[in-house]
């Protein structure tokens, strides 16, 4: 079983390639509004190195969002053109549940990176013997929100995103049953 996950949703650029419960490939680079320069150009190289192709993969996972407008829109149309093409399901996950999958301690999280005009996309959740709780929704939220928490809590930013593709839940991801259909989670109202 191969599966591919890709996010573009903040200024980090994620692409993973797992094989049997194992990652073989990777990356995770920071851009500066240039995700469309490379991300082609890093699955291309994943794909080189561990002499596979598109088609060898039974699933893609993709980071819906919230997000950077244009950064949601290059990674989602390379999922749905590999998808569709090549008829490989199509999953997507909350961009804000893939960059803390990597949190497993006990403990209150929250989750914030910059929007636009003093905004940010926000969740918080709590973890308790290795079961995650959502707090809140995805919400976009003026940046002063974030002072509603205890200093108890663990305020992860870009500085502190925690990915690890293997423990990403079977509830975090959804099957794409209409690929034409999929739109990115703005969050905000346009």
């Amino acid at each position: 079983m191969r599966t591919m996950i890709l996010d573009t949703s903040t200024n980090l650029l994620y692409i993973c390639f797992i094989e049997d419960n194992k990652i073989i490939y990777e990356i995770k680079t920071i851009g500066l509004n240039n995700h469309s320069d490379h991300l082609l150009k890093l699955i291309e190289e994943g794909l080189s190195k561990n002499n596979l192709q598109v088609k060898d993969f039974d699933k893609i996972i993709l980071g819906k969002g919230p997000g950077a407008y244009t950064g949601l829109r290059v990674s989602m149309a390379v999922a749905k053109m590999f998808a569709w093409t090549l008829n490989i399901p199509l999953y997507i996950i909350s961009s804000l549940d893939l960059l803390t999958s990597g949190y497993k301690e006990n403990g209150k999280y929250v989750i914030s990176f910059k929007a636009k005009k003093g905004f940010i996309y926000h969740k918080a959740f709590v973890i308790e013997n290795e079961v995650k709780q959502n707090i809140t929704n995805e919400m976009f939220v003026e940046e002063e929100y974030i002072n509603n928490y205890d200093n108890e809590s663990i305020i992860i930013n870009n500085d502190l995103y925690n990915i690890d593709s293997l423990n990403i839940k079977e509830n975090e991801i959804e099957l794409v049953t209409n690929i034409h259909a999929l739109e990115p989670n703005y969050l905000r109202e346009c």
